[in-house]
């Protein structure tokens, strides 16, 4: 009796065994089918991510953000024009870093020359005509004059404008013309809209300020550490082969606060970093 008994013993424990593993994985499906609506919520914030920005060359603040510094890139006078020799002499796809930006009434706009070697200017208008930031064209309803809203004058590489404050919402355009030799039609440009209110954002609650940097790849871990050195976060990165060689570049998302560390203070670390920038 006792020699056939421990057969069912040994199926009853087996089965026990089976049932247990079966609730087990049951019930860590029911738990992940719970979180993976969150962890898709998560994986759609793109407003800050750097692959997106690098896509669509355009980026969307959030309402706790005052201040967003826009990248000009080495060699962004280059033109785009495939029948232009220097068409190939761009490193990222995009003459501003947003090409496009969206942001909520009241933030603060500056833009920062990495062009090496090359004085910039922006002119900001009103856009009450429509703009073909493709091309670079602009048909306007009225006079440059009527519809200027900024004018930062010359400023050197490594430098940056001083900040202008959209506090009126609508469409903008901004350009600088004159700025390829090779291809006198090229214009440099690119838009912001202004709304009333964004709502959401991924930074960090005391931070308040955003903007963006080229870095090469290889240099990405020295360059990162700088950066967070002087009180920065890196939001996000992309790897890209630039358009120019093929080589290995990073775009970089970063933010810090403005109320611990100055406008003027962010402008000064910044440009100590890309002073070091391998690019001519």
């Amino acid at each position: 009796m006792t020699n056939k008994s421990k057969p069912t013993v040994k199926r009853d424990t087996v089965l026990s065994r089976m049932l247990f593993t079966m609730a087990t994985l049951i019930t860590t499906s029911i738990i992940l089918s719970g979180l993976s609506p969150v962890i898709s919520a998560e994986a759609q914030s793109t407003d800050n991510d750097a692959s997106n920005i690098y896509q669509t060359k355009s980026m969307s603040l959030g309402g706790n953000i005052k201040n967003l510094v826009i990248l000009i890139p080495n060699e962004a006078h280059e033109s785009q024009n495939i029948a232009d020799s220097t068409s190939d002499q761009r490193h990222i796809n995009q003459p501003y870093v947003p090409w496009h930006a969206t942001v909520p009434k009241g933030t603060a706009i500056i833009w920062f020359n990495g062009d090496v070697d090359h004085d910039r200017k922006i002119t900001l208008t009103k856009e009450d005509a429509v703009a073909d930031s493709s091309s670079g064209s602009s048909v306007s309803s009225g006079s440059d004059s009527d519809n200027l809203y900024f004018d930062s004058g010359v400023f050197a590489y490594n430098t940056a404008t001083q900040p202008v404050v959209m506090n009126d919402t609508g469409s903008f355009y901004y350009s600088e013309s004159d700025v390829n030799n090779e291809d006198p039609g090229f214009v440099m440009n690119g838009t912001i809209n202004v709304v009333d209110q964004l709502s959401g954002s991924t930074l960090g609650t005391n931070q308040n300020t955003v903007g963006t940097l080229m870095v090469p790849t290889e240099d990405l871990a020295t360059y990162t550490s700088d950066l967070e050195n002087s009180g920065f976060s890196i939001l996000s990165t992309h790897n890209f082969n630039d358009i120019r060689g093929g080589d290995p570049q990073t775009l970089m998302v970063w933010a810090t606060s403005s109320g611990s560390n100055s406008i003027e203070n962010i402008v000064s670390q910044l440009q100590e970093i890309t002073s070091t920038l391998p690019y001519s």
